[in-house]
This record gives C-alpha cells, structure tokens and sequence, in this order.
C-alpha cells in the first residue's frame, strides 16, 4: 500500500523578510543622515530635487514595514493538502482538486502556475500590474494561477512534487 502523502505548508520565509527589513532599514539610516546633513549645509544634492529623496525613502519604508508584516505573519500562504490546493495571500481559497486542469514550474524566478476554471481564477482576483503580491495571472494561458516563489520558504519545485504526489493523474501542460 502507497504512503499517504503528507500535507505541504509553505509560510513567508522569515530570514528573506528580517533580511530585507534590515537591508531598508539601513538605508533609512543613510538617507537621514545625508538629509541631515543638507539641512545643515554640509552635503549637496546637486541637481536632484529633494523630493526624490524623499519619494525613494517613503518607498523603502513601504517595503520595510511590508516586511516586518510579513516577517510576523505565520499563517500558511500555499497548503497542499486532500481538499486541494489553499492560497493565502489576504484570499483564502481553496481551489479543489477536480478545478485543477494542468500544473507546472516556470521562469528563472520559478513560479509555479495552476490551471483553474473561471471560477476560482475569478475568485483568486489575480493581475498581472500587481508587483507586490506572490499570485499573479499568467500571460496567455487563459485561467491560470501564478504563485511567485518571492520572499516564500519552499521552492516552487518542491510544492509542484507535492500536487503531483495528492493528484498523480494531473496531466502535465507543456
């Protein structure tokens, strides 16, 4: 008798995110600094307006902030488990085994991509202008799910070994 296969949770990964904090953090630090130091008339920000600067530091406070969020929140974003294939990522759908058409691993950033029904694609409201979400659309191949791998603690590959492992009669899309 086949071992049942085991549930799959993948989490936002805490070092990426701790890291990427501290990485904003310390550039705040420097552009305070070099901003005290115009305002005090030691440094010169030569032909750049000083709203840029402070356009830039207001971005990377965004992202800092957005890492601490996620460096805190320990909720599965992707669970592979009997009832199909759950995302996170402020949706909370599951997407059931019998909606699943085709599944694979794509990109140099890899990405794992679901085929859907209408349905559930509409669900998961999914676009392809949203930079800073992990689930995007997937150009030209109708409904279908991406999962950016970005700032997540499983590789994609691995989470495909998993779908392929609870449904092993998903036919391979090409």
């Amino acid at each position: 008798m086949a071992a049942r296969p085991r549930r799959l949770e993948v989490r936002h990964s805490q070092t990426f995110h701790m890291t990427l904090a501290a990485l904003g953090m310390t550039m705040l630090v420097i552009a305070a600094i070099f901003g005290a130091a115009i305002a005090m008339g030691e440094a010169q920000i030569g032909q750049q307006s000083p709203w840029v600067m402070g356009l830039c530091a207001a971005a990377i406070l965004y992202y800092v902030v957005r890492s601490i969020l996620r460096f805190r929140d320990r909720r599965p974003q992707v669970v592979v488990d009997r009832d199909g294939i759950r995302l996170g990522f402020g949706r909370d759908l599951l997407v059931p085994w019998d909606v699943i058409q085709w599944a694979r691993v794509r990109g140099v950033r890899p990405t794992l991509q679901i085929g859907v029904d209408l349905e559930h694609f509409s669900k998961a409201r999914v676009s392809l202008w949203n930079l800073d979400d992990n689930l995007s659309s997937v150009p030209g191949a109708g409904a279908a799910i991406a999962v950016r791998a970005a700032g997540l603690d499983t590789r994609m590959k691995t989470v495909l070994d998993a779908i392929h492992a609870w449904k092993p009669s998903l036919r391979p899309h090409r």
